[in-house]
């Protein structure tokens, strides 16, 4: 009886929730049109982030159900600015679509100066910061990959503060050095890295005779960043977040501690100038081979860890008939996955653009950003942002870091030191104190006076312009390195004394685990104490002339 009464209350509870799921449905109505008011057939309308669509009949109508007020419809048509519109309380939608040739009067940022689209001849490709704020990244470089045809970007390492792009524009254009491109922030020269995401409107790149005002340096080509101003109107605050999760995609397969000895094994008794080859000491035994058939020290799966990022930015803008301002700030922080590293930054910019008069306006801008970047030292066998991933990765599984409590040299068969590799032990130089600190800092200062010459009727269509900036970069770091102590185990197990655990062939009558069994080998891990600090201060003015005027259905235009 009480599974009846329980059943029946299930199907109830199920068929409620399937009415309150259909009846949350909407159903939309609606008629596309150009700006002729015919009608469109054959436009598409899909409800955003879904496969659920339909398109438009003869007389250009379209019924469809979305999931609920909330939903956003696209509409698009070949040749026709698309549009996005949010279905809210609306039941019946009339769409207008316009023609995408209208484009062609929109204006690009070219060289120091704009043209409309329309009389653009160069090769010019933009990409816009809602583009770029799709794609939550570290840095900018990391974001415009795979956004602007003709740029590549390629980014060598995953590790926080190391992980900005290189970027090419049509490939590399010279052997010497790295063929990367100028890149112009609002008219001052600055490091692409260096601006946030958040503080971008958008970024054009100039990869042929359009980058040629820049002249030499423009043989890779160059990439003019626009940053934001405020719109007319109160004040608007506003704040974008966002938490994120870095891990590795793939990771190469290695061989296994006993596909390891064989290869070894044969590898070693395959060599021709080996003429004097001991084959109980010189090779896995049989014993040794079976125990490690058991054996998988994966290191670099015992340190791996999921890293976790964060990134937060608010700005405040704003603009009246006199005045326009921005303001904003930006905090990143990103953790590594192996070890204790950790990377955080600060970005910031606040700037004003201020009319004195009806012809003169006049800017100021302070921009700039700090990084930290902690991590332990390591300077056995060098100090690359790869090498803990690289050793652990190819460390023979068959050894542990440590044995009854001592950390242990990755010494191989032979039991001798063959590299300095050798001397690394993760475990040990995470935690033994050393460290390196990095603080990098940016400040930019630049302002500008513009006049136009809209008074006169000669020299109409004229704008002077006169800019001048400073940089100023502070890189400073902090070491400690010390001295470390790993061990060799003199005696191994195994009957060719080849592992570090037991096997079926060891001496019973010996005590491997005994403190004499261990020799301690002292190693310098830099052993010094420093601290470094450059300052590079960098200037730049200049003058600028534009004119760009409207005469009948003629246009010219020019810049010196």
């Amino acid at each position: 009886m009480n599974n009846n009464i329980l059943h029946k209350l299930f199907l109830t509870l199920t068929l409620v929730l399937l009415t309150l799921g259909a009846s949350a449905q909407v159903t939309i109505s609606g008629n596309v049109s150009d700006e002729s008011g015919e009608p469109i057939i054959g436009a598409t309308v899909m409800e955003a982030l879904t496969t659920n669509g339909v398109v438009t009949d003869f007389d250009g109508n379209f019924k469809i159900q979305v999931k609920n007020e909330n939903a956003t419809l696209k509409i698009s048509y070949i040749g026709m600015v698309a549009q996005n519109i949010r279905v809210g309380n609306q039941r019946n939608i009339k769409v207008v679509l316009k023609d995408e040739s209208q484009k062609i009067n929109e204006v690009v940022v070219v060289g120091y100066g704009h043209q409309k689209k329309e009389s653009v001849v160069g090769a010019i490709s933009q990409v816009s910061s809602d583009d770029l704020l799709n794609t939550p990244t570290a840095n900018v470089t990391q974001a415009i990959a795979g956004k602007i045809p003709g740029v590549v970007t390629t980014q060598v390492s995953g590790a926080p503060g190391a992980d900005d792009a290189t970027i090419n524009i049509r490939g590399r254009a010279t052997f010497a050095g790295d063929g990367a491109p100028l890149v112009m922030v609002d008219g001052v020269e600055r490091a692409f890295s260096q601006v946030a995401p958040d503080d971008i409107e958008s970024i054009s790149v100039l990869k042929d005779a359009s980058a040629a005002v820049y002249g030499a340096r423009a043989a890779n080509g160059v990439i003019l960043v626009t940053t934001k101003k405020g719109k007319m109107g109160a004040p608007r605050i506003s704040y974008s977040g966002s938490f994120g999760f870095t891990d590795e995609v793939s990771r190469p397969k290695m061989l296994n501690a006993y596909q390891y000895g064989r290869l070894y094994n044969a590898v070693t008794a395959a060599d021709p100038t080996n003429t004097s080859l001991n084959k109980t000491t010189a090779l896995f035994q049989a014993d040794e081979l079976e125990a490690m058939k058991g054996l998988n020290y994966d290191l670099l799966d015992k340190y791996w860890e999921t890293g976790m990022t964060q990134k937060h930015s608010v700005n405040v803008s704003g603009a009246t008939d006199k005045v326009n301002y921005f303001a904003g700030i930006s905090y990143f922080d990103q953790d590594g996955n192996l070890g204790k590293l950790n990377y955080n930054r600060w970005n910031y910019r606040a700037g004003v653009d201020v009319k004195v008069s009806k012809w003169l306006g006049a800017n100021l801008t302070v921009s700039g950003d700090y990084a930290t970047k902690e991590k332990p030292l390591v300077k056995v066998g060098g100090s690359g942002d790869e090498k803990d991933y690289n050793l652990l990765l190819t460390r023979p599984t068959y050894m542990p870091e440590s044995v009854n409590g001592y950390d242990l040299l990755a010494y191989g068969p032979s039991n001798t030191q063959k590299n300095q590799n050798q001397q690394y032990n993760f475990a040990t130089l995470q935690n033994n104190g050393d460290y390196r600190k990095n603080m990098n800092s940016n400040l930019n200062i630049s302002g500008s006076l513009d006049y136009d010459f809209g008074w006169s009727k000669i020299l109409k269509g004229l704008k002077l312009r006169f800019s001048y900036s400073k940089s100023i970069n502070t890189d400073k770091g902090n070491e400690y390195g010390s001295n470390f102590t790993l061990y060799q185990m003199l005696t191994r197990y195994g009957s060719g004394n080849h592992l570090y655990t037991p096997t079926s062939g060891d001496n019973a009558d010996f005590d491997y685990l005994a403190a004499s069994n261990f020799n301690g080998v002292t190693t310098a891990n830099g052993d010094y104490l420093a601290r470094t600090m450059v300052r590079t201060d960098n200037y730049q003015m200049n003058f600028t002339a534009q004119y760009q005027r409207d005469c009948g259905q003629h246009h010219l235009g020019g810049w010196g």
